[in-house]
């Protein structure tokens, strides 16, 4: 017969050092509503509390520049307080914390006791310097790629540097000076890259060309040519050869910008 399994069997407690590695991480999250671990002092708790957090709300700040400007000082101190105690970052590198603050915005911001006060166009305005300062740091293939002296018969792809946004609100205007309350009637589509200087810069774009750039993003097979005859026929264009010229003068603008590039 089977033996009959013990029902009695005792929990394995968490090791104190774990729980006391618990208490202090929730401490310096959030120590107004986290208990204080007893035996740390109290003044080197204090310091690295302060230390994290003076970290983590530089790094915000530098990634986050316009955004800051617009806010007074006591909200974003508050917001940045508010991401450090709530948001669980998945990645421990700082370099990645900007990406964190988006997924804050996106989720956990709602629920903040100060969220019904924040600009209508905060999460666009945040994404717009997120995809600045991610466009500035992205790796680029090494590999020499083939000339693009055609780019009509050429498989072309977007550069790992450049990204086609579109977004409700002129993200790219917005100031201490400019301060939307409403969207445009018109969604605003952009494209941020970084040229063969290194240097990150914006074009305004519309429609058209966003569709172009969205299916050239994912594209390993198809000629330029193709592709602007499949968006020609998806627009129902009575001219398809104005869009294919019009996307060809678009692409030799980009291939010299490093927005398109040659698929390998």
């Amino acid at each position: 017969m089977p033996q009959s399994k013990n029902k009695n069997v005792q929990r394995v407690s968490t090791p104190s050092f774990i729980q006391t590695q618990h208490q202090f991480t929730q401490y310096i999250r959030d120590p107004d509503n986290s208990p204080k671990p007893a035996d740390i002092e109290e003044r080197r708790m204090n310091m690295y509390r302060d230390l994290l957090f003076t970290n983590i709300s530089n790094i915000i700040s530098d990634a986050f520049p316009v955004l800051k400007k617009i806010t007074s000082d006591k909200n974003w101190e508050a917001m940045c307080r508010d991401f450090f105690v709530r948001h669980p970052c998945h990645s421990p590198y700082f370099s990645e914390v900007s990406q964190e603050f988006i997924q804050y915005l996106q989720n956990e911001r709602r629920e903040a006791s100060h969220a019904a006060e924040d600009f209508s166009f905060l999460l666009e305005l945040a994404h717009y310097e997120w995809a600045e300062l991610f466009v500035s740091v992205a790796e680029d293939a090494k590999e020499t790629k083939p000339v693009i002296s055609n780019p009509l018969n050429q498989v072309l792809t977007v550069a790992n540097a450049a990204m086609s946004l579109a977004y409700q609100y002129p993200v790219h205007r917005i100031s201490p000076d400019y301060i939307p309350t409403e969207p445009d009637e018109q969604p605003t589509f952009l494209v941020v890259y970084r040229d063969s200087n290194d240097k990150v810069g914006f074009l305004e774009t519309n429609p058209m060309t966003h569709a172009l750039l969205e299916k050239l993003s994912n594209n390993s097979s198809l000629t330029c040519q193709q592709i602007l005859t499949a968006l020609a026929d998806e627009m129902q264009h009575p001219n398809p050869d104005i869009v294919i010229q019009g996307g060809a003068s678009i692409l030799l603008d980009f291939v010299s910008r490093g927005i398109v590039v040659s698929i390998n």
